[in-house]
C-alpha cells in the first residue's frame, strides 16, 4: 500500500530537460532540451516533441547554473543525471532529479552525437568512470552552433479505432531525416485520441545536416496527423444520417436524462425535433420576428379550419402562420405518435393553441368523421402534413375529404427505395441499388458495384444497422448480420438494401408546390469536412445563390423528381448529391424542411420577406399570394447568414458552457439549439450523434457574419465552448520513461534507420 502521499503546487511555465555527467563534483552539461507541449484533443497539454536548446542563451545559462547547484546540494559527485526543470515566472524550479541517464532507450543518442560532433551522455558517462583524460576533454557545455539539425517528434493521434494497417510509419521510415522510431502501434491494436503519453502512438528521432530537410519532414509528419494518415482502421457501423433528419436518439446513463447528480450522454441528431433540448432565440433583434400578417384569403377565414397531421417541428410554424391568418387549426395525431413529441413546440411559436386535437381512428372514414366533428360548424378547407410521420395519412385524408391533395396513386411515396425506382423509370439519375432477403438477390450487385457500398435494413429506425462496407467479404458478412438482427422497432429485418455510396457535394433544395407548379424557396449546401478520423463531419449548412451554376442544374432536376413522384401540393425538402455524373437524389422528404423552422428568420432576411413556411400557407390558402412568390430566391441575397453546426474537439463531463453565452452575444446571433448542459458527457464530434448543437447566424453585413463564424470555429478548436470537470491526468514526462511499459498489450514496435554512420 502507498505509505504516504505528496501534495505539490502545480508548476506553470516551459518545461526543460538538462542532462549532465559528473566526475569528482565537476559537472558537464551534455545537452539541454525543451518540451514542445500544446493543447490537443481537449487536453490542456499534449507532448508533441522534444527539441535541443542553444546552450549559449541567457535562459540556458540560468538553467545550467541552477541544475549544477541542485547537484551540489544533493551531493551528487559522479555519473549521469537527468533533471526535469520548469522555468516559471519566478525562475527555474526542479520537478525532479533523476540520478541516472536520460531514458527513452537512448534513442536520442545518434541525434546528440550528430549535434555535438561526436559524443553524447552515454560516451561521457563511460569517460567519467573509466577514462579521466577523455572526460576532461568533454566540453563544459555542448558546442554551438550545433553541427546538425534534429529533434524528437512525438506522434499525436486525432482519431480512434482498431488498427488494420500502419502506412504512416512506412512513410516516415523512408524520410531522409529518419533515425529511429519507438513505441509504434501494431495492427489489431485499439488506439484513441492522444491526450497524454498513455494514448500516444509512438515517436521518431529525426536528424539531418540540412535544416530545410528536417523542417520539411516534421511538417509532413504533422500533416499525416492532421489527415489521420498513420493508420487504416477496420471499418465499423457508420452513421450516415443527415442534419435535417427527423430521428432522435437519447442514450442515458440512467432512467432519465435529468437524474440529479448523474451524467448523461448527449446523443441525438440535433436540428431535428425532440424534447429535452436547450433552445435560445435572440430577444435583442426585433427585425427577426417579422410583421404580424393576417391575410383574409376567403370571405371569412374565421369560419374555416385546416387539418394538420402531426404538427411538430416546422409543422408548428406552419400551424402558427395559419392561425395568424384567421383560420382555426385541428391537430390530427397519427397512431403511435410519441406523447412527448406532441408538446415539442419551437420557441418561435410561443403558446400555440389548436381548435381541437384528434387521434387517428381505425379507418380513414372514422378518422374523417372525427375530424369533421372536431371542426364543428367550421368548413375544412385544407389538410396537410405537419411532419414526416403525418405524410401518408395527410395524403389519404385530403384525398378522402376532397381538398387539395397529392393523392394516393403512389401509396408509399415516402419509401426511399420506391422513390429511387420511380425516378429511374422517368430517366432521372438515381442511386444504384439492389435489395432482398436472400444473399443471392444482391450478390451480382455487390460483385459489380465499386466499393464502398452502403448496406442497411429496409425497415430500420434512424440509421440502425447502416454500414459502409469496403469489400465484398465485408458486405456479405454484414448482409447476414442484418438478416439475423433485431431492429430497434422490435421486428426482424425482412430484407437488406445495398446501395452505391454517393460521392460529391451534398445539397438541400426546398420547394413549395400548388397544383403541380413548383417554386424553389431556398437552396442549401452542406459544409462537410474530415475531422477526428471521420471521413466527413457536418460543420454547417450554407444558403446557395439561385443563379449559381449548381443551382441551375439542381432546380430542374428536383422539379423533375417532384413530377415523377406525382407531388403536386405542399412543401418538400430534397436531399441531393452532386456526383461526377450530375445530381442524384438521396431522398425526397414530402414535408417542410425540419429543424423547428429555426432557419425561418434567416430565410425571411435572405429573400426579403418569405420562407417555406409562408409559401406553404399561401399554396393551400392564398392562390393570389402564391402567384406573387418568385420562381426561385432572389440573387444576390438581401442578407448574409448560415447554420453553423457545432463540433466538439474535447471529451469529458461538462461543468459549464461559457461558449454558448459568448455565441448568444454575437451580433449575427439568431438561434442556438443544444442538448448539452452541465453534467452532460460529450465526446469528439465524428458524426451527428456526437454533435453538440447548432447555431443560426444572420446579418446584413457579410463581414460581420464571416467574423462571427471564425470566432465560433476558434472557440471550438481551443475547447472554449465548455469547461470540463477535472479528472486525473497523467503527468509523467516522455524523457524519463520508455513507451513499452505503457501498453504491453499493443505489442509495440521499434524501427531503426539504415544510416549506420549515426552509430
Amino acid at each position: 500500500e502507498c505509505p504516504s502521499v505528496l501534495c505539490q503546487e502545480f508548476l506553470k511555465g516551459t518545461e526543460y530537460v538538462v542532462d549532465h555527467v559528473s566526475r569528482d563534483g565537476v559537472h558537464k552539461t551534455c545537452m539541454v532540451w525543451v518540451y514542445d507541449k500544446r493543447k490537443a484533443n481537449g487536453a490542456s497539454f499534449v507532448y508533441f516533441g522534444m527539441k535541443p536548446v542553444d546552450p549559449t542563451t541567457e535562459e540556458s545559462k540560468i538553467l545550467i547554473n541552477y541544475t549544477r547547484r541542485v547537484l551540489d546540494a544533493m551531493g551528487i559527485l559522479h555519473g549521469p543525471t537527468h533533471a526535469e526543470i520548469m522555468m516559471t515566472a519566478e525562475g527555474p524550479c526542479l520537478v525532479e532529479m533523476n540520478c541516472r541517464s536520460h531514458g527513452g532507450d537512448g534513442c536520442w543518442r545518434p541525434l546528440a552525437r550528430a549535434l555535438t560532433g561526436g559524443y553524447s551522455q552515454v560516451e561521457a558517462s563511460a569517460d567519467a568512470f573509466i577514462d579521466p583524460k577523455a572526460f576532461n576533454k568533454v566540453p563544459d557545455t555542448p558546442p554551438y552552433p550545433f553541427k546538425a539539425y534534429g529533434q524528437e517528434v512525438i506522434f499525436v493521434n486525432n482519431s480512434r479505432g482498431k488498427v488494420k494497417a500502419t502506412p504512416g510509419y512506412d512513410v516516415i521510415r523512408s524520410m531522409p531525416s529518419f533515425v529511429h522510431m519507438d513505441g509504434l502501434i501494431s495492427p489489431g491494436a485499439e488506439v484513441d485520441y492522444t491526450v497524454d503519453l498513455i494514448t500516444g502512438i509512438g515517436s521518431v528521432i529525426v536528424m539531418h545536416k540540412d535544416e530545410a530537410v528536417v523542417k520539411r519532414d516534421i511538417e509532413f509528419i504533422r500533416y499525416l496527423e492532421e489527415i489521420n494518415g498513420f493508420f487504416v482502421y477496420e471499418t465499423k457501423l457508420e452513421n450516415l444520417k443527415r442534419p435535417r433528419g427527423e430521428a432522435i436518439v437519447f442514450e442515458t446513463a440512467g432512467p432519465s436524462t435529468t437524474v440529479k447528480g448523474r451524467s448523461h450522454l448527449h446523443r441525438r441528431v440535433f436540428s431535428s425535433d425532440g424534447p429535452n433540448l436547450i433552445r435560445h432565440m435572440s430577444n435583442d433583434r426585433p427585425e427577426l420576428r417579422g410583421p404580424l400578417i393576417k391575410r383574409m384569403t376567403t370571405v371569412d377565414s374565421s369560419q374555416e379550419a385546416v387539418v394538420i397531421v402531426d404538427p411538430y417541428s416546422t409543422g408548428c410554424c406552419v400551424a402558427e402562420e395559419i392561425t395568424k391568418r384567421g383560420f382555426s387549426v385541428v391537430a390530427l395525431w397519427t397512431k403511435g405518435f410519441a406523447p412527448e413529441m406532441k408538446t415539442h413546440v419551437p420557441l418561435s411559436c410561443g403558446n400555440l393553441r389548436y381548435l381541437a386535437e384528434v387521434e387517428e381512428a381505425d379507418s380513414l372514414a372514422a378518422t374523417s368523421e372525427a375530424v369533421y366533428k372536431a371542426a364543428g360548424k367550421l368548413r375544412i378547407v385544407a389538410c396537410l402534413a405537419g411532419g414526416e410521420a403525418g405524410v401518408d395519412l395527410a395524403d389519404a385524408l385530403s384525398e378522402h375529404m376532397k381538398v387539395r391533395t397529392n393523392g394516393t396513386d403512389i401509396p408509399n411515396r415516402r419509401d426511399k427505395k420506391v422513390q429511387q425506382e420511380i425516378i429511374r423509370r422517368h430517366g432521372l439519375r438515381s442511386v444504384r441499388q439492389a435489395g432482398g432477403d436472400k444473399f443471392e438477390d444482391v450478390e451480382d450487385f455487390l460483385k459489380t458495384e465499386p466499393y464502398p457500398v452502403v448496406l442497411k435494413p429496409v425497415e430500420s429506425a434512424g440509421s440502425d444497422g447502416v454500414k459502409l462496407c469496403h469489400s465484398f467479404e465485408e458486405a456479405k458478412e454484414h448482409f447476414h448480420v442484418l438478416m439475423k438482427s433485431q431492429m430497434v422497432n422490435g421486428g426482424e429485418c425482412p430484407a437488406v438494401l445495398c446501395q452505391e455510396f454517393l460521392r460529391g457535394k451534398e445539397y438541400v433544395v426546398d420547394h413549395v408546390s400548388r397544383d403541380g407548379e413548383h417554386k424553389t424557396v431556398m437552396l442549401w449546401v452542406y459544409d462537410k469536412r474530415p475531422c477526428h478520423g471521420s471521413a466527413f463531419v457536418y460543420f454547417g449548412c450554407v444558403p446557395l445563390d439561385s443563379e449559381s451554376p449548381e443551382a441551375k442544374i439542381l432546380i430542374p432536376y428536383v422539379r423533375g423528381v417532384l413530377d415523377a413522384l406525382k407531388f403536386k401540393n405542399g412543401p418538400s425538402h430534397a436531399e441531393v448529391m452532386m456526383t461526377p455524373d450530375g445530381p442524384c437524389l438521396v431522398e425526397m422528404n414530402c414535408r417542410a424542411h425540419g429543424g423547428d423552422g429555426n432557419w425561418r428568420p434567416l430565410c425571411l432576411a435572405l429573400t426579403g420577406g418569405y420562407s417555406q413556411v409562408e409559401a406553404t400557407v399561401d399554396a393551400y390558402l392564398d392562390k393570389k399570394q402564391f402567384s406573387i412568390i418568385p420562381d426561385k430566391p432572389p440573387s444576390p441575397f438581401k442578407a448574409a447568414g448560415q447554420e453553423v453546426i457545432l463540433v466538439s474537439y474535447g471529451r469529458g463531463v461538462v461543468k459549464s458552457t461559457p461558449g454558448f453565452e459568448d455565441i448568444k452575444q454575437l451580433p449575427s446571433f439568431v438561434y442556438l439549439e443544444t442538448g448539452v448542459r452541465p453534467g452532460s458527457q460529450v465526446d469528439y464530434t465524428v458524426d451527428l450523434f456526437t454533435g453538440i448543437g447548432s447555431v443560426i447566424l444572420m446579418h446584413h453585413d457579410a463581414r460581420v457574419l464571416e467574423e462571427d463564424v471564425r470566432y465560433i470555429r476558434e472557440m471550438e478548436k481551443n475547447n472554449e465552448l465548455f469547461v470540463f470537470e477535472n479528472h486525473a491526468g497523467y503527468m509523467k514526462s516522455p524523457s524519463i520513461m520508455g513507451f513499452k511499459p505503457l501498453a504491453a498489450k499493443n505489442d509495440l514496435q521499434t524501427l531503426d534507420t539504415g544510416r549506420h554512420e549515426l552509430y
